[in-house]
Order: structure tokens, then C-alpha cells, then sequence
């Protein structure tokens, strides 16, 4: 089991470095979103952030920022399903940078569905860590089960929208999602859950905070090191992620339908 995790580990090391111009531009588009979002604001910050910035009639830096921000966002995770979606049709560098409304509209779409599951699984670990903290393990341990099972469910609801064209609605089409995950079987569902848990874990998206003239040297050079570390990391867990899906389909003889070859192709 771990042996194939082991090469396509190697694989997805050795893969950004496939093109460095794509790594410089999402070190570029993390960085922009470092400096543009100092204040470190969650996913859900965020979105409240962007709802109230939506009135154009009086817009000015503190609307403005926000909604660059998201636009940016919405990109790189676009860009994210770009590479598992190229991947899953067999192509072995990273994909460009065009189409660029698409992806954000796919961005956007991942980020709805990351921001809904996500919502339910902070109220479960928080109030399971409550719990915890108040001696009551039993239902700490059933809140801390709940939450595990929804993170599955996030795992089988990103794996429905692939098998259906990236419709969004199929990431809550419950009945789908769990015959999907029967489907695949315990095995490939633990895989497929190790790569998110490493993709999650290991994608560096902070940068240190830019002030002039309070860098030291050994900041600076963090900084540099970090521009380039967290754009490997990004693109090199996605294809983590791709590679995965891909053995699955080959070893459960799954073949992509045209319908999704033709949305990998032209819708994103």
C-alpha cells in the first residue's frame, strides 16, 4: 500500500520543478495574498469580508482590498483543481496559467464547498475540545468521531464533483457520495485521505510579516526561502492528490467518461 505512495511522492516532488515560470507565478499570487491579507483572517473572516465589500457604489481601500484578495484566492485554488483534473488525464507538467475566469469560477465554487463542510467540522472539534477539556471524553470522543466522518464526507463530495463534471451541487448529493466512497473501497479511501491530511499539513501559505525596515537578515532570507517553498509545496500536494486519483482509477478500472475529459479539457 505504501510503496506506490512512496514513488508518487518522489513524483510529486520532482514535478513543479518541471516549470519554474509556474513556479514564480503562484510564489507571486501567495505572496500578493500574504501581503494583501496581514491580519491572517480564516476562510470564514474572509467571506464575511467579501459579502461586505460587495457594495460598488462607495468603493475604496478597505472594499477593494477584499475583493483582490478572494480573486486571488479563487485563482490558486482554481489553479489547485486544474492540476488534479489535468493529471487525472494523464498529462505530466504543470498546466498554465490561462483561463483565468474559469478559474476563479471553479475557485470559487471548491471554496463555497471547503467553507460550508469546514464550518460544521469547526463547530465539532471546538466543542469536542471543549468537552475534552471539561472531562466529558465520551462525548468529546462522539463529537471527535462526527468530525472525522464529515471530513471524510468533504473527501468523498471533492471525489463526486470530479466523477460529475465539477458540478457543485454533487458535493452535497449524500447518496452519491457515500456509494462513491463503497465504490472505492477502504483501501483507496485511506490513501486518497493520507494525501489531503499531507496536502493540508504541509501547503505553506503564511509568509512573514513585511514591515519596512524591521527585517533582519534572517527574516529576509525566510522570506525568500519561503516564496519558493510554499509554491513547491502547493503544486506538488495537488499532484500528490492527482497521481493518487489516478491509481485509483486504474487499479478499479475506472475510465474517465468523455463528459469529464471534456471538462478537464475546456471548463477548466
Amino acid at each position: 500500500m505504501f510503496d506506490p505512495l512512496k514513488n508518487d511522492l518522489k513524483d510529486a516532488i520532482r514535478y513543479p520543478f518541471l516549470d519554474w515560470k509556474i513556479i514564480l507565478i503562484t510564489g507571486s499570487i501567495l505572496f500578493l495574498i500574504t501581503i494583501l491579507n496581514k491580519s491572517d483572517m480564516s476562510k470564514i473572516d474572509l467571506a464575511i469580508s467579501v459579502l461586505k465589500s460587495l457594495d460598488f457604489s462607495n468603493l475604496n481601500q478597505n472594499r477593494i482590498v477584499p475583493i483582490i484578495t478572494s480573486i486571488l484566492v479563487f485563482v490558486e485554488i482554481g489553479y489547485g483543481s486544474r492540476i488534479v483534473f489535468k493529471g487525472l488525464l494523464g498529462e505530466n507538467k504543470p498546466p498554465q496559467y490561462n483561463k483565468l475566469k474559469k478559474l476563479v469560477w471553479e475557485g470559487f465554487k471548491k471554496y463555497c464547498i471547503i467553507l460550508i463542510y469546514g464550518l460544521v467540522m469547526t463547530f465539532l472539534f471546538n466543542y469536542a475540545q471543549s468537552y475534552f477539556l471539561a472531562d466529558n471524553i465520551p462525548l468529546a470522543i462522539i463529537l471527535f468521531i462526527l468530525f472525522i466522518f464529515v471530513y471524510l464526507t468533504l473527501i468523498g463530495a471533492m471525489l463526486n464533483r470530479y466523477e460529475n463534471n465539477g458540478k457543485f451541487f454533487k458535493a452535497f448529493d449524500y447518496n452519491e457520495i457515500f456509494r462513491l466512497l463503497k465504490d472505492y473501497g477502504a483501501k483507496y479511501v485511506l490513501t486518497i485521505l493520507i494525501c489531503a491530511v499531507i496536502a493540508q499539513t504541509f501547503t505553506v501559505t503564511c509568509f512573514v510579516d513585511i514591515t519596512p525596515n524591521t527585517l533582519s537578515l534572517l527574516e529576509i532570507g525566510i522570506s525568500i526561502l519561503t516564496f519558493f517553498l510554499a509554491p513547491i509545496t502547493a503544486i506538488s500536494t495537488k499532484r500528490l492528490v492527482s497521481l493518487n486519483l489516478r491509481r485509483v482509477y486504474d487499479e478499479k478500472d475506472r475510465k474517465l467518461k468523455s463528459s469529464q475529459k471534456d471538462y478537464f479539457n475546456n471548463y477548466i
